[in-house]
């Protein structure tokens, strides 16, 4: 306020010394230097055709205006014009400043129609679902200019409103699935534990039913936040209060989670004893391959190092003076490479809309093929996911990171790997050695055809996905020429002594070039096993058992390279002791594999008729009993008929009566045998 009067007082002074001139008098240097900062001011102010009819009043006190036609002085807080103008059509009958004869400059707004407004907001509000967005993003300055541009007249939705919609959404969305399954007789799930960047824990829970027509049907039952400690029995009876809700709790038969201590203890907390826990198999190859290559095992730290040898360091290198410089000039690169690969994909959007493609286009995407490995991943499973491991789940559990003794072979795979990792912290660690190696791809790109192209980039591995180490591995053998130019071309970088001496102690040898090319070929299937296993469009139980028994095979076939074969056997040790010697859960995993054609057909004969005869048992255990339990008492509260007496009495000629026992014993080899024949088709 202040500030505000105080400019409002030198007005008031600037415009009596020009109207009326009668303040002190002062040197015209005093008076030119004490006003001309505010004569500016004023001067850029615009002024109002009213202040043709008054003069602002100096007096101390209310601010006022007196009228020159009357001489009559009205009250003006901080000088607005709406009095004066009033006073002007009222007493004086000057029409030029009525309100209601003045032409108007507002817009006016484009009108839509109410469902057009509703379908809008619904476009809105999905699309801030499915982008993960901010409920307020679309109140952002340029996105509502933009939405101006497109559709005029149209307001986006605000962040209220967005929540209402949602909590609509999720009501509407919870009832749609309580009647969904309300046919399902019998109900799998899904559950995962997993933090978010910020540390929130959260649960999934996702149900699986197959319809009467052997339709598989799979949806998320909830996604909540978990704030509790995760002890079995609280995740108990959450899991099992969630599905009393959707009145789906009788249902279900089996929960498929990883194998973490307390999801294993949570089933002897159930107020049901008969539910059946499934270890996710995606999970034991997670622990298989993690544990069997020591990718997480402590470094050793070494006791005798000299000042010209450093240990390998594990974290993102750092340089040293220029380590604020280097994280600028960083953020500015990765700002420039980001607005590139924006352009990039625009032109290939329209490139493709049109038909046509260019061959240095898609620079940013992914490689469909390699001299060495044919692989059909796309480009969402090739992500960079170097912050992943700020968003952890329960498949850290398990693995083996505490200080080993490790032989001659597994201490060299881990060193190899080890130093891979390291490589690549070095080079996303510097603005330089990352702008040489995007060069160095940039040029390989310009020279070589479309499908040569090296389109993926170099990404670092994290503890919760094992893959993301196949994908390290893999795509630093499709930099190799690029890296080994690095480290010749070390000296003539612009580089500090210490980043000179870190790129010379992770520098590959051929050697161990050659045995990345080995871990990488013994990976591969472990890789697309993982795929297959991570589809949701299908049941994958079946597809489990063949997917092990096929790794199995691939681990016990001898191969010309000792150093090969010296890996498989390491690598069959830990699948042997996560998936053979699991007897509970590798025989659940035969069981329900066999109602799976691609199941049944990984089960050797000796396997079959084994569970043949488990499921012959089981169906005279709880279904013929019912059924002869069932007629027996259905003929206690019947009266027999003539008619029923004269049926009797012709089957009892007949001896038709003393084959009902093996009619119904012979109904269900007879649906074996038909099942059998119909799975190896």
């Amino acid at each position: 306020m202040k500030t505000r009067r105080h400019t409002t007082d030198s007005r008031i002074t600037s415009s009596h010394n020009e109207g009326i001139n009668t303040s002190p008098s002062t040197s015209s240097d005093q008076q030119s230097t004490e006003t001309s900062p505010t004569q500016d001011v004023i001067q850029n102010v615009p002024k109002s055709d009213v202040w043709q009819y008054f003069e602002r009043c100096t007096s101390t006190g209310p601010l006022k205006a007196r009228c020159l036609l009357c001489q009559h002085e009205l009250s003006t807080p901080n000088y607005g014009t709406l009095t004066l103008k009033r006073h002007l059509v009222q007493v004086h009958g000057i029409k030029q400043f009525d309100s209601a004869d003045a032409p108007s400059f507002s817009i006016t707004s484009i009108k839509i129609s109410k469902p057009e407004k509703k379908a809008l907001d619904l476009l809105a509000v999905n699309a801030i679902i499915q982008d993960g967005r901010g409920y307020g993003d679309l109140q952002k300055t340029g996105i509502k200019k933009l939405i101006d541009a497109l559709k005029p007249g149209y307001k986006p939705p605000h962040r209220n409103t967005v929540v209402k919609e949602l909590k609509r959404l999720y009501r509407h969305h919870s009832n749609r699935t309580k009647i969904e399954f309300e046919e399902a007789k019998y109900l799998s799930i899904t559950c995962d534990f997993w933090k978010d960047r910020k540390k929130n824990s959260y649960l999934v829970i996702t149900g699986h039913h197959i319809d009467k027509k052997f339709d598989q049907h799979s949806k998320i039952l909830q996604f909540m936040t978990f704030e509790d400690r995760h002890y079995s029995i609280l995740i108990a009876n959450e899991i099992e209060n969630q599905l009393i809700n959707l009145n789906l709790y009788d249902k279900l038969v089996t929960i498929t989670c990883d194998g973490a201590p307390n999801m294993r203890d949570m089933f002897s907390y159930f107020t049901r004893r008969n539910i059946k826990y499934i270890h996710c198999t995606a999970h034991k190859l997670h622990l298989i391959i993690c544990n069997s290559l020591n990718l997480w095992v402590a470094s050793k730290k070494k006791n005798n190092t000299t000042d010209g040898e450093e240990g390998i360091e594990t974290g993102t290198m750092e340089d040293d003076e220029d380590e604020a410089q280097i994280s600028l000039n960083q953020m500015v690169r990765t700002m420039s490479f980001d607005t590139v690969s924006l352009s990039n994909e625009i032109t290939n959007d329209d490139s493709e809309s049109d038909g046509t493609s260019k061959e240095g286009d898609d620079v940013n995407g992914e490689l469909e093929s390699n001299d060495q490995l044919i692989d059909a991943t796309s480009d969402e499973e090739w992500m960079d996911e170097e912050d992943d491991d700020e968003a952890t789940d329960n498949f850290i559990e398990g693995i083996n990171t505490e200080e080993t003794l490790l032989d001659y072979i597994p201490q060299m795979v881990k060193d190899t790997i080890d130093k891979t990792r390291e490589i690549v912290n070095t080079i996303k660690g510097s603005s330089i050695l990352t702008s040489f190696i995007e060069k160095q791809r940039l040029n390989f790109n310009v020279r070589v055809n479309k499908k040569n192209k090296i389109k993926r980039r170099l990404v670092i591995d994290v503890r919760t996905r094992w893959n993301s180490t196949y994908k390290m591995l893999h795509t630093v053998n499709l930099y190799r020429d690029f890296i080994n130019d690095m480290f010749k071309s070390k000296g003539s970088l612009d580089l500090s002594a210490k980043q000179r001496r870190k790129l010379t102690r992770v520098e590959l040898s051929s050697d161990e070039w050659d045995l990345l090319n080995l871990i990488i070929s013994l990976l591969h299937p472990f890789y697309s096993a993982t795929k297959v296993l991570s589809n949701t469009k299908y049941p994958t139980v079946g597809s489990a058992l063949y997917l092990m028994k096929s790794l199995e095979e691939h681990l016990t076939k001898e191969d010309n390279n000792e150093i090969l074969n010296a890996l498989k056997q390491i690598v069959l040790n830990k699948f042997q002791q996560y998936i053979i010697d699991d007897v509970e859960q590798f025989n659940t995993l035969k069981l329900y594999s066999y109602f799976d054609p691609t199941g049944f057909s990984a089960l050797t004969r000796v396997e079959q008729t084994i569970i043949e005869k488990d499921i012959t048992k089981l169906y005279k255990n709880l279904f013929l009993s019912s059924e002869t339990s069932s007629s027996s008492s259905n003929q206690q509260t019947k009266k027999i008929t003539n008619i029923d007496k004269a049926w009797q009495g012709f089957l009892r000629s007949t001896n038709k009566d003393l084959l009902q026992e093996p009619i119904a014993t012979s109904t269900i080899q007879s649906d074996i045998k038909r099942y059998r024949n119909l799975a190896t088709k």
